[in-house]
């Protein structure tokens, strides 16, 4: 079994200005790098053998500050753990692109069950790397959400930044223990780890082992 902490990278001036970020490639600002310091304040004591990020630099920067901070070993990026392309609507400010392209219908926006897939994709290959150890993930809010809503089994709000959430992963039986800093509990399985999806996009909401809808809306809160 290995155990997963899935961590939203500190906050950006994208995020503070309410501008969609998704794929760009944006710093911290200081409120983020003081989010970074402060991301394992209030979470379980766990021995971190290991921290994971996105490429870009925000997960990065995010990181490899927990992992100075707390003497874990930065371990590698992972290209799939990357945000979700918003297309079009990259940089926009949210309520302008909102407007211009109703139920966030932006042109060259990535397919959100694409989203969902690379990132259990990722869990999985990681979890195969890294059995029986405690994984530190540092991503992004919408990957993460996907992620963690098919293993709740609900729709969930926007991930904020600089928060854990808890998943355990053995074989084909999905755990998760704490979302954004709250505790919870939820255990999923899914058919085998060939199946593909595993859980299915559904609006906000992801459902496993059905088949895929048509992703027409999704007005989550990250950008």
């Amino acid at each position: 079994m290995t155990l997963f902490g899935l961590v939203r990278h500190g906050q950006t001036e994208y995020n503070r200005r309410s501008l969609f970020q998704g794929s760009s490639d944006i710093p911290l600002n200081d409120d983020g790098i003081e989010q970074a310091h402060r991301a394992l304040d209030h979470i379980p004591d766990v021995d971190w053998d290991v921290v994971i990020t996105s490429p870009l630099q925000r997960a990065e920067q995010t990181g490899r500050i927990i992992a100075e901070d707390h003497g874990i070993p930065f371990g590698q990026v992972v290209p799939d753990l990357r945000e979700i392309d918003w297309g079009q609507a990259e940089g926009m400010d949210v309520d302008e692109a909102e407007a211009r392209w109703p139920q966030r219908s932006f042109p060259g926006r990535e397919d959100h069950q694409e989203v969902a897939d690379r990132g259990y994709d990722s869990l999985e290959k990681l979890e195969e790397q890294y059995r029986g150890k405690n994984v530190l993930v540092v991503a992004h809010g919408t990957i993460i959400r996907f992620i963690l809503s098919g293993i709740a089994e609900r729709a969930l709000d926007s991930i904020p930044n600089g928060t854990l959430s808890l998943v355990r992963l053995e074989g084909t039986e999905w755990t998760v223990e704490m979302i954004a800093n709250e505790r919870v509990q939820n255990t999923v399985r899914t058919a085998s780890r060939d199946q593909n999806p595993r859980f299915v996009v559904e609006h906000r909401n992801l459902t496993p082992g059905a088949d895929p809808a048509v992703d027409a809306t999704d007005p989550n809160t990250e950008h």
